[in-house]
């Protein structure tokens, strides 16, 4: 499925997972419309509940740092073409 929250896929078990919610009480195969409401905002709210992944963030050093230095400094002084 698409991106919904917050920058994340749906893994397989989520797919899953959301497939059998619909499946047992979604109101057209007979289940109550209140407890699919209710049911669909619980797993949403889990589902969007933020993660503690560790990312780590490192920066350049040497002449790697001063090539992406000058890099960004070309490209924010780039001015797109003339037209007439």
């Amino acid at each position: 499925m698409s991106e919904e929250g917050p920058g994340r896929d749906w893994s397989a078990a989520e797919k899953s997972a959301y497939r059998r919610l619909v499946r047992a009480h979604h109101p057209d195969f007979g289940g109550d419309p209140d407890t699919f409401a209710a049911e669909l905002a619980r797993f949403h709210a889990r589902r969007e509940a933020p993660r503690d992944d560790i990312v780590f963030v490192t920066k350049r050093r040497g002449l790697g740092r001063i090539v992406d230095a000058v890099s960004t400094r070309r490209r924010k002084r780039r001015r797109p073409p003339r037209v007439h």
